[in-house]
């Protein structure tokens, strides 16, 4: 079976409560690696370099919903407004990145057992297997091709949005080839990683998934400690902000109503669940 094949195929859904569900997909591993970043658009998606994704992993279908964040919200009794509240097929957002984190540490406390074979954890993803997950194999500026008319294909930005989020289930927008929706526009997606925009400048080609996080962790500016990536953009940025390789950041304890997260699932965690340096 290809791994295109095997992506399409492989389904997993978590049973949150009643008919709140959680869906997953199984991103294949890229033994081969991947092109990651981008020529001619900003220095820190520069240089472009090859990365290995040595093992298979399984990345939510969409972003967190409101229905899914309001399960762990109200068992945690955590006090949680959404901006854009509305049907529960919105995504959710105004959330901080360690709230992001927390709702990943609840899935896999309480929902170990639903968990796919050989996966240990709920995590938010790194921005590589962020950036590997959105392009499906694609090079181009968003996975449906480049400019702004590939972009409408697949996406909610600030030319066809009305400047709100809109359902993460809309099938006027195409999935990609491993089946997500949503990774460009709609929502910006609260990534692991600490911010650091000189990351790709240390980064080798053929380096891994793992060692591009141990890099960044290592050598990130001390001073940007506080900052975690974003990806994907949102319904209210221009169409160059959600291409697949483009890189933002917010301060980890920032909420804003056009902030949410999506989650994976791996073998292992990565990180500590804090945002202190």
């Amino acid at each position: 079976m290809t791994s295109e094949a095997k992506s399409k195929c492989e389904r997993h859904v978590l049973t949150l409560e009643g008919s709140i569900t959680l869906p997953f997909r199984l991103i294949p591993a890229c033994p081969e690696g991947f092109l990651m970043g981008s020529r001619g658009y900003s220095a820190n998606e520069e240089p472009m370099h090859r990365v290995v994704i040595p093992e298979d992993f399984w990345m939510a279908e969409t972003p967190v919903t409101q229905a899914q964040f309001a399960v762990w919200t109200q068992q945690a009794m955590i006090d949680h407004t959404n901006y854009h509240a509305g049907p529960e097929d919105l995504p959710a957002e105004n959330m901080t990145w360690q709230q992001a984190i927390d709702y990943c540490r609840w899935l896999t406390e309480n929902f170990a057992e639903q968990l796919p074979e050989q996966c240990r954890c709920a995590s938010l993803p790194t921005e590589t297997h962020w950036e590997y997950a959105c392009r499906g194999g694609t090079p181009t500026e968003y996975y449906t091709g480049d400019g702004n008319a590939a972009l409408h294909g697949a996406g909610w930005y600030d030319q066809n949005s009305g400047i709100r989020t809109h359902s993460v289930n809309d099938d006027s927008k195409r999935r990609n080839r491993f089946d997500l929706s949503d990774m460009h526009g709609n929502v910006w997606e609260w990534c692991l990683d600490r911010w650091d925009g000189a990351a790709y400048r240390r980064r080798w080609d053929g380096i891994t998934a793992a060692e591009t996080y141990e890099l960044d962790e290592q050598y990130g500016d001390r001073s940007e400690y506080s900052r975690r990536v974003l990806r994907g953009g949102s319904y209210g940025r221009t169409a160059d902000w959600c291409r697949s390789a483009f890189r933002f950041r917010y301060r980890a304890g920032d909420r804003f109503r056009f902030i949410g997260f999506r989650v994976c699932l791996v073998r292992s965690p990565l990180s500590s669940s804090d945002s202190r340096g």
